[in-house]
């Protein structure tokens, strides 16, 4: 949900360059930051390059990222990845959430009852220790996603913006039947325009979705504020980038509620400094 700073990105890779290549971390390493920060393409590359062999102790997670990479630019072979990893892992961490990607692909193919059928192994089976599990066991439970807005999001997360935009370009709130998906429209939007650096028009799109979703428990509404007080911090409107970070603050039981206020409390530092 939310990208590593690029900076961190650009040191990841560059000191990961020294690890020789027969290292399995090195893999990992990269093919993380890359997913996290939308450069699948590179992610796939460094995945499939991976070394292999009987030598190697095994390692499922990396099977779980390629799933996630394959999938974030629609690649619907996605799910021999997650397959593989459910396979193999002896962990309990991302089996919700790989069941949830599994659903997803099912949906994507247009098979309504597949996504059921991952849906229920995501609520019932694997743990939530982590941030990810649980938000996959509690999107599984709230109903089936709306596909455009699915496939905006993966494709964002991908980093392929201008694909994710065609799928919403024409899209209006009024064309969904309910809050979540109205916010969401929005939401997606503004994050689209605030990465392609359309900062005007991410504006208005945050806007909108905090006007729509303040009261909703999703956590759109408190990110976009949380972004929005970004774009303004960027734009040196001191004013406007601590009125939206407090916004962020105000509003309460949401989705990561506890990260969400971090992050805008220490966008609230910054400024103060």
């Amino acid at each position: 949900m939310w990208r590593i700073a690029s900076q961190a990105y650009a040191k990841t890779i560059k000191y990961t360059e020294r690890i020789a290549d027969t290292s399995l971390l090195k893999s990992y390493l990269q093919s993380y930051v890359c997913i996290k920060n939308g450069h699948s393409d590179e992610a796939i590359a460094i995945l499939a390059r991976r070394p292999q062999g009987g030598v190697y102790q095994p390692f499922p997670y990396l099977d779980y990222l390629e799933g996630i990479a394959h999938l974030n630019k629609l690649d619907l072979n996605a799910g021999a990845y997650f397959n593989r990893f459910l396979q193999a892992t002896k962990g309990v961490n991302f089996v919700k959430d790989a069941y949830l990607h599994l659903g997803w692909i099912s949906l994507l193919k247009g098979d309504k009852a597949g996504y059921t059928a991952f849906a229920a192994k995501a609520v019932n089976n694997g743990y939530t220790y982590m941030e990810k599990d649980k938000q996959a066991k509690s999107e599984a439970a709230s109903g089936t996603p709306t596909i455009d807005l699915l496939k905006a999001r993966l494709l964002f997360d991908g980093g392929y913006l201008s694909r994710a935009l065609q799928i919403l370009d024409d899209k209006k709130a009024t064309d969904y039947t309910n809050s979540k998906d109205k916010t969401e429209l929005n939401y997606r939007l503004g994050r689209i325009y605030d990465d392609l650096g359309k900062d005007d028009q991410a504006l208005a799109a945050y806007q909108q979705t905090i006007n729509e979703g303040k009261n909703l428990k999703y956590y759109f509404a408190a990110n976009a504020a949380v972004q929005m007080g970004k774009v303004y911090e960027r734009r040196k409107n001191i004013a406007k980038a601590k009125e939206a970070f407090n916004t962020a603050i105000a509003m309460k039981n949401h989705e990561f509620e506890s990260s969400i206020e971090s992050q805008a409390k220490a966008g609230l530092k910054r400024l103060a400094n």
